[in-house]
């Protein structure tokens, strides 16, 4: 089942930001397809950044590979670093019943 890794934050340091997107490539292993890029989120309830991103993977498991890997996990903390207010998620995807 397809999955995806959901992340929402509002960056505090635009230069480590994009630092860190020049290092993520890592986060697009097994896979996976860059669906939302933007710096521009409109929040409509509870605590949200401006800036969204969602990674398309084909697996649970890809995902979750991706995000742990250690070259991922290399890099990762210069986003925390750069941003506030932040969640990311992995989350399954729906499948219509036939």
């Amino acid at each position: 089942m397809t999955a995806y890794l959901i992340a929402n934050y509002d960056i505090v340091d635009p230069d480590a930001y994009r630092s860190y997107q020049k290092r993520s490539a890592p986060i697009m292993a097994g896979g996976a397809n860059l669906l939302v890029l933007d710096s521009n989120s409109s929040v409509r309830e509870g605590d949200g950044g401006a800036q969204t991103v969602v990674v398309e993977y084909p697996t649970r498991e890809a995902a979750e590979a991706a995000y742990e890997s250690a070259e991922y996990q290399a890099v990762v903390g210069i986003r925390l670093g750069a941003t506030t207010n932040g969640r990311a998620l992995i989350v399954d995807g729906f499948t219509m019943p036939s």
